[in-house]
Formats: C-alpha cells, structure tokens, sequence
C-alpha cells in the first residue's frame, strides 16, 4: 500500500514536470513553419515517453498490489483449507460420546463446556490435533479407561457436540476440566488458571 502510495505521488509530478517543459521549452510563437514543425515532434516525442513511463509506473503498480491481494487471498484460502479439514475430521458421535460420559448429568452450557475443552485441546500445539488422538491421549480422560465412552449418547450430548465444534466456548478456553466431589487428586490442577466453574466442573488452562 506505502509503495502504490509512493508510485502515485510519482506520477503526479512527473505530469506536472510535463506540463512545466512544455510551457517553457515549447511556448515561443516566434518561429519558421520548419522550426515549428521540428518542436512539435520533439514536444510530442517528450510527451510520448513520459507517458509511456507513466502507463508503465500505473501498470506495474497495479501489478504488484494485484499480486499481493493474491497472496493475502491465498493465505485465507490455506487457513480456511486447514480449518475445513479440522472440521471434516472431527468425529461428531465420538465427541458426543464422550460429552455424555462425563457430563450427562450438566446442564447444556455446562456439557457445551466440555466439549470446548476437547475442541480447545485440538487447537492447542500442546495437544493432538484430532478428537480420537485427543480422548485416547494415556490418563487424560476417564471415560476412556472406564469404558464410557461407548455409551449411547442422548440428544442433549449430540447438540451440545455440535456447538462446541462450532465455536461455543462457555469454558472460557479452557484446556482442563474436574469435578472436586470426585476427583483422586483434586489439588493437581492447582498449578492451573481457573477459568469458570460451571455446575460441578471446574474449568482451567
């Protein structure tokens, strides 16, 4: 933008630099039809370059702001591709599954919660970037070791999936979440940041 900017102003004042030569080199009437002839080729071969320089400037301007909308286009176009494919790979019954297993008796904010923690945990570069890698990661989910995950979810658990993966996060970006009442080792997670507390699961990053 500061280059087109630049490439403007220079434009202006070569136009400007134009009209000055004109005025003076070729403004005296005094002269013989060949003289006259001979200054208006040269005014005209004068004018002619300087245009063309001027197209060129404009076009190569032009060019290269084209070029980088292209790129910045471009850029979008991969981050949206990665974010597309994030959101084809997820696993909506797996989320759904393990939202019923560890939250089935939430509310829906506080199921939507939990599964945010999951969706935030595939965003994060300190976790896997799947829902399964996610869940099945060794000791970090009791639903998986206690089997319930393959339980039947209901629909609250599927609707709640379903806005977690679209962005609700009543978590508070949150990367961790327990229940105090029923937690081994309740003081493990006071090295984290609280976030919420959301009906009986504390949410923490």
């Amino acid at each position: 933008m500061k280059t087109r900017v630049i490439r403007i102003t220079s434009i202006i004042l070569i136009i400007i630099l134009i009209v000055m030569i004109n005025s003076v080199l070729f403004s005296n009437p005094v002269l013989s039809p060949t003289a006259q002839a001979r200054e208006i080729e040269t005014r005209d071969i004068v004018t002619g370059l300087a245009a063309a320089f001027i197209l060129y400037l404009l076009f190569e301007s032009v060019d290269n702001d084209y070029s980088d909308e292209i790129k910045i286009d471009q850029t979008e176009l991969n981050n949206q591709e990665k974010i597309e494919i994030r959101v084809d790979s997820i696993n909506i019954d797996l989320l759904a599954r393990a939202i019923y297993a560890e939250a089935r008796g939430e509310s829906l904010q506080g199921q939507i919660a939990v599964g945010a923690v999951i969706v935030n945990r595939m965003k994060s570069n300190n976790f896997p970037n799947t829902i399964k890698e996610v869940l099945y990661q060794y000791n970090q989910f009791k639903c998986i070791d206690n089997g319930q995950i393959n339980n039947m979810p209901n629909q609250t658990a599927y609707r709640a999936a379903q806005r977690a993966v679209d962005g609700e996060d009543p978590s508070q970006g949150a990367l961790f979440f327990f229940n105090p009442d029923k937690s081994q080792d309740p003081d493990a997670f006071n090295k984290y940041e609280v976030t919420v507390i959301i009906g009986n699961h504390v949410f923490a990053k």
